[in-house]
């Protein structure tokens, strides 16, 4: 399942990243790495974005990073 096929308030651990280079430096830095549990919190309007919630802060991705985040259902 992919980070953006969660409704909002759904909690997740991500599995895995498919994304390299300057992205996913950029992603680990702000705290989306395998094995991190999320949160989504909510999507803009269009869902051109979502919100979610890491331990550590509060992150907005646009909609085609999230579709390189995969995850697990958490409940």
């Amino acid at each position: 399942m992919l980070l953006n096929q969660l409704d909002a308030g759904e909690d997740a651990v991500i599995d895995a990243i498919h994304v390299g280079g300057a992205l996913k430096a950029r992603l680990s830095s702000l705290g989306i790495t395998k094995n991190e549990a999320v949160s989504v919190e909510r999507y803009s309007l269009f869902g051109s974005t979502v919100q979610v919630r890491t331990a550590s802060s509060f992150i907005a991705l646009r909609r085609d990073e999230a579709t390189c985040i995969e995850v697990h259902k958490l409940r």
